[in-house]
């Protein structure tokens, strides 16, 4: 082993898991970010459908605008997108579905909080 390592073991069956990587998993947060991904998959399929209509990427570019608002940001105030940027349009999905589950993860925490006080003043 080592001097002093410590080596997570199988106990009972189950993994030990460290607390911090628990407390990131959110049942809410997964559904979350699986309900922005299907809903922006549809987006684009919608895009590609009628690729040749005048606005046809509005929708798909209001649904990726937290991705857009970001890269103006960090780019310095000039960012473009389409749905024919397929590199930009893949990461604009995973964004948004990142910030979805954190969103979902901190309103579980919160909901929990709210619910241990709740319960722990009853007693």
């Amino acid at each position: 082993m080592g001097s002093g390592s410590k080596r997570r073991t199988w106990s009972h069956g189950r993994r030990v898991e460290p607390f911090w990587m628990k407390r990131l998993w959110s049942w809410t947060g997964a559904v979350l970010a699986s309900v922005y991904a299907l809903a922006f998959v549809a987006l684009y399929v919608d895009y590609a459908r009628r690729s040749d209509a005048w606005f046809a990427d509005l929708p798909l570019s209001l649904a990726a605008l937290p991705f857009t608002l970001v890269m103006r940001t960090l780019n310095g105030g000039s960012f473009d997108f389409g749905g024919s940027m397929t590199g930009r349009v893949i990461a604009a999905g995973l964004f948004g579905s990142a910030l979805a589950y954190l969103a979902g993860l901190i309103l579980e925490t919160i909901v929990r909080l709210v619910v241990r006080l709740v319960l722990g003043t009853r007693a």
